[in-house]
């Protein structure tokens, strides 16, 4: 078992705010096709979310990437990422994609929906469509995307764009897990969508899994937004 510190965005360090242990018992990963190829790594573990340092009450929309990975830029996935429209929200609301990656945003109500961004990662307005209808936009710079709809301000979802594939969104639980990464050493970042990001560092060994203990820090607040032409929201007819 190893110790790790936490550390801020400042470069101070706390002791027990990490606990990271290599999974002596954690099956081997499979070596990729090509005997010239290293074996890789992962890393796993749990995230928990506190609000006013009391736990919330599930920890899931964590995004747990790692930065500076070696290798090629990643090819994006030939499928969509879906964001779907159902019930006046979006689902997921918090999610991650890699650079390059087009995403979808069926419209799944009986009502009209028009979806748009204004962040500076990607700016975008898809306009006005019926249910049914699916409308798509790619990915091409890494960053945060506020999406929202310009009839419902209660509408409102995040997205990270990341530089690599080496990212996991966690579950109700604050579970993850990242594979297939090369070994060394890393930083690693838990992305909450409302709060200051946890950054530590992580060593990753050939065919092993490298367990983390992570608490993440949620502020208060709702999504208070504007419309696409900068007006505030008003009743729709």
């Amino acid at each position: 078992m190893r110790t790790m510190a936490r550390r801020t965005r400042w470069g101070v360090s706390r002791r027990g705010a990490i606990r990271v242990m290599l999974g002596a018992s954690a099956a081997a990963l499979v070596r990729p096709a090509g005997a010239t190829t290293p074996p890789s790594g992962a890393v796993e573990g749990s995230v928990e979310v506190r609000v006013d340092d009391r736990p919330r009450r599930e920890h899931s929309g964590v995004v747990v990437y790692l930065e500076d990975v070696p290798g090629p830029p990643p090819i994006p996935p030939s499928s969509p990422h879906t964001i779907l429209q159902r019930n006046k929200a979006f689902v997921p609301k918090v999610s991650a994609v890699v650079k390059g990656s087009t995403i979808a945003f069926p419209n799944d109500d009986k009502i009209f929906h028009n979806v748009f961004s204004m962040s500076r990662a990607l700016k975008f307005d898809l306009g006005l469509y019926r249910s049914g209808s699916t409308k798509s936009v790619v990915a091409s710079r890494v960053g945060i995307v506020d999406v929202y709809c310009n009839i419902h301000p209660e509408m409102a979802a995040k997205v990270l764009v990341l530089a690599n594939q080496f990212f996991a969104v966690t579950d109700e639980a604050g579970r993850f897990k990242i594979e297939g990464v090369p070994p060394g050493t890393y930083t690693i970042v838990a992305w909450v969508a409302k709060g200051e990001p946890w950054r530590g560092e992580v060593t990753i060994a050939a065919g092993e899994a490298t367990r983390l203990s992570i608490t993440a820090r949620e502020g208060r607040g709702g999504d208070s937004h504007l419309r696409k032409d900068g007006t505030p929201y008003g009743r729709y007819k």
